[in-house]
């Protein structure tokens, strides 16, 4: 762990604090910004997991590209998979045009989804399907080849205590 980088990245994003803990989250923030690695950050509502993302892109080649952060708890169940992934003219009543989403938007930089667990079911697996293929599902079509993004994301639920009914 470089202690002077770690200290100056707190200094930049208003960190305060120094355990031993923070200061190893933001070394691996550090350390995964040199890769083009999908992230889940862990943690309980409240702790900052918006930050490390943040430190991700900026401390990345995809620093002079867009960076999205979406609050994915606050998207209505009903427009979520629109919003994400965009739809094309005619796939629901109302889809007057076409619709990139934001995977689309975030061509080349970085999609952050903040409480990716409160993601109803049906979208967490269409989710898993984007990060695994690399492919961007529209509302009606699958995009192929996929646009490049980083992927962090994040959740307060414990993913070790998830379920599926």
């Amino acid at each position: 762990m470089n202690t002077s980088d770690v200290q100056a990245q707190k200094r930049r994003y208003g960190i305060v604090g120094n355990s031993e803990g923070l200061n190893h989250a933001v070394d691996i923030a550090l350390q995964v910004a040199k890769t083009d690695l999908s992230v889940l950050i862990t943690g309980e509502s409240g702790v900052g997991k918006e930050i490390i993302p943040r430190i991700i892109h900026d401390n990345s080649l995809r620093k002079t590209k867009k960076y999205f952060a979406v609050n994915c708890g606050s998207i209505p169940e009903g427009t979520i998979d629109s919003e994400l992934f965009g739809h094309e003219k005619g796939a629901f009543t109302g889809a007057i045009g076409e619709r990139e989403g934001y995977f689309g938007a975030a061509n080349g930089g970085t999609l952050f989804l903040d409480e990716v667990g409160e993601l109803p079911l049906a979208t967490q697996a269409r989710l898993l399907r984007v990060l695994e293929t690399c492919a961007r599902q529209t509302c009606a079509s699958w995009r192929l080849p996929m646009s490049t993004w980083r992927r962090p994301s994040a959740t307060a639920v414990s993913v070790r205590t998830c379920s599926i009914a």
